[in-house]
């Protein structure tokens, strides 16, 4: 018996190395496969690192059966759980904490577009805009600042306009959905 047990050892040892390659190819599936997954739903972007390890990731898993199957069966796992947290009502914060749980892969896409913008405009301007949308302390705008205020604001406006458009086609809260885009848009404008 105790032989039997030294030849599992020595089987195991010489396939450590292997082992350990799947090992970090399945925990590379386990992060990259969820996030892409709800990337459209949740509308998320995701960063530019992540998206290369992702496909890196996808090229690695096509040569490994079991990676393959752990890749569609965690899909299919994914789009099952946002299936159901939507159709209880519950999208918004099921998003949400998927962002959340995975902020160092992606974020909301309309939180990384604001602070594109912001990161254009001058600190006054962001301030005012933190003030009228999110609450801040209130910010005074000289009058060169104001085109870029108002550009800003529009984005808002446009993006409301889209989770109107959105939750009325498929059914969703509308203030719900607005109130979303406004928490997105003054996570942007807090990381300021």
């Amino acid at each position: 018996m105790k032989r039997c047990f030294a030849a599992f050892a020595i089987a195991t040892s010489l396939f450590a190395p292997v082992a350990h390659a799947n090992d970090a190819l399945e925990a590379k599936v386990r992060a990259y496969v969820p996030v892409v997954s709800l990337a459209k739903v949740c509308d998320i972007r995701i960063n530019d690192a992540a998206s290369g390890d992702h496909r890196a990731m996808l090229e690695a898993a096509k040569s490994d059966p079991n990676a393959n199957k752990l890749a569609y069966r965690l899909h299919y796992e994914t789009q099952t759980a946002y299936i159901k947290a939507r159709d209880a009502g519950q999208r918004i914060a099921f998003c949400k904490d998927f962002i959340a749980a995975n902020s160092q892969y992606a974020k909301a896409r309309f939180t990384a577009e604001v602070e594109d913008h912001l990161s254009d405009v001058s600190t006054s301007v962001q301030k005012a805009i933190a003030h009228n949308v999110c609450g801040a302390p209130p910010a005074k705008l000289s009058k060169a600042d104001w085109k870029s205020y108002a550009a800003i604001k529009q984005i808002l406006q446009i993006e409301h306009k889209l989770a109107k458009e959105n939750a009325e086609t498929n059914g969703w809260e509308v203030a719900d959905e607005r109130a979303a885009v406004t928490e997105q848009f003054c996570a942007a404008v807090k990381t300021r």
